[in-house]
């Protein structure tokens, strides 16, 4: 006979659906457990849990209005370069205006317009910066709890690797073609040790979830990965907010083209001279041989976390468990 408990247990082994949730991440165009050396902008927010060891622009894209700190860093703070002052954090524009419609420093008319809001910093270590480069600075070294989000965002990580695939893909000279169901809430494509070039993605459901787990150890984002405009419609980027790459095994990332997408990759060293139109989860930040990395940031549209919903057929199995356990009770009153 089977329990009304053992039914429970087979119902909950057969819902399949991560959360995606990158919990303390979610807010930020870059999270780092160590240090970041360069980069060339980000539009976002930042979040290191080492040094920051040069100066760039932060936060100019932030949403008009936002009370959070544009950098959080653990450790020390030099917004310098080799030629001294370098850098400012900005907290978005000093007018309610809908930041997420362009893409870079160049399109976003508010920096012309002189118009920016100074942002704000937290530090744990030393500050070397000059006052016109921030609003306010407050010592916190425990603003965030990097250990706790490395290992949380860890365990995400390896959860996500070992999804079972949901969808298709080939990979060609071309690149590699990602083909949905067309109707699952999440997809998930299991590619590999294959190269992450020209990636294209067809048939996703709308508001749909899409996971893209590698396991290469030394990944290359390169080639076309989606529009490279706010606007783009194409499949990559018209999904940006719900793409996570998870790279499990990655020890180093390069990306050297636009990519869209959310990138974990909680123990890789991150360089490149490319844009990243989501949220940078790594170990560290440095430059690449060709420049420096932009981090874009969706602050309209950041990343969307999931919650978990049963599969149709993990409530089919619950009907018929209850349905089960309604006849055994039946036939125990008959006895």
């Amino acid at each position: 006979m089977v329990s009304a408990a053992a039914l429970f247990c087979l119902a909950s082994a057969a819902q399949a659906l991560p959360v995606l949730d990158f919990g303390p991440a979610s807010q930020y165009s870059g999270f780092f457990f160590s240090n970041v050396n360069a980069a060339a902008d980000v539009e976002g927010r930042l979040a290191v849990g080492g040094n920051l060891t040069s100066g760039f622009d932060v936060g100019y894209r932030n949403p008009y209005g936002s009370t959070a700190p544009s950098l959080v860093v653990a450790g020390n703070v030099s917004l310098t370069s080799q030629w001294g002052s370098a850098g400012s954090i900005y907290n978005g524009p000093t007018y309610s205006t809908n930041t997420n419609k362009t893409i870079g420093p160049s399109t976003a008319p508010w920096i012309g317009e002189h118009k920016l809001a100074a942002g704000n910093l937290v530090y744990g270590g030393s500050l070397t910066a000059a006052n016109w480069q921030y609003a306010t600075a407050t010592k916190n070294a425990n603003y965030i709890d990097f250990a706790a989000a490395k290992t949380q965002l860890s365990n995400l990580s390896t959860q996500l690797a070992s999804a079972s695939q949901v969808g298709s893909w080939i990979s060609g000279s071309s690149g590699v073609q990602l083909m949905g169901d067309g109707a699952s809430d999440i997809q998930v494509f299991n590619l590999g040790n294959t190269e992450l070039k020209n990636i294209s993605l067809s048939n996703i459901k709308a508001g749909a979830h899409i996971v893209i787990n590698s396991t290469l150890s030394n990944v290359v984002f390169s080639g076309d990965l989606g529009g490279n405009l706010g606007a783009s419609i194409d499949g990559l980027a018209s999904f940006r907010d719900r793409v996570v790459f998870n790279l499990s095994n990655a020890s180093s990332v390069n990306v050297s083209t636009f990519l869209n997408g959310s990138v974990l990759a909680v123990n890789a060293d991150v360089l490149g001279s490319g844009h990243l139109e989501g949220t940078l989860i790594a170990n560290s930040l440095s430059a690449g041989a060709n420049g420096k990395l932009e981090l874009g940031y969706e602050t309209f549209r950041p990343y969307v976390p999931t919650s978990p919903v049963p599969e149709p057929e993990t409530y089919a199995l619950m009907l018929a468990g209850l349905a089960a356990v309604s006849f055994i009770a039946r036939r125990r009153k008959l006895g």
